[in-house]
């Protein structure tokens, strides 16, 4: 049995595809436990304890120069535990640039 290019090419493919949708998944949890710490700090309960991703842009790392991922994650959660509120998590690689809570009603 002999291996030829184009297969060698399709391994490579699904290898990739595999190892980028794992890389994902695991700053996903990154994010969102990012999310769960802000939001206790902020006296908020995060709900469905689920984060989604809402865009996926390159740009250019301000201290490298270099092309990375920015993501941008939306969650939603409660502060009276009677409405949803909105929020959002941007990371460039696994740096948080930033988390936004939607304005809400304090407890």
């Amino acid at each position: 049995m002999w291996i030829e290019l184009s297969d060698l090419f399709w391994l490579a493919l699904t290898a990739t595809l595999c190892l980028s949708w794992w890389h994902n998944l695991k700053l996903r949890e990154y994010a969102t436990q990012k999310v769960k710490r802000y939001c206790s700090a902020q006296d908020v309960q995060l709900l469905d304890d689920n984060i989604a991703l809402k865009s996926l842009r390159p740009v250019r790392d301000g201290d490298s120069g270099m092309l990375v991922l920015a993501r941008r994650y939306q969650f939603y959660f409660t502060s009276t535990g009677d409405e949803r509120y909105p929020g959002t998590i941007e990371l460039t690689g696994r740096r948080v640039i930033r988390i936004e809570l939607a304005a809400h009603k304090l407890n």
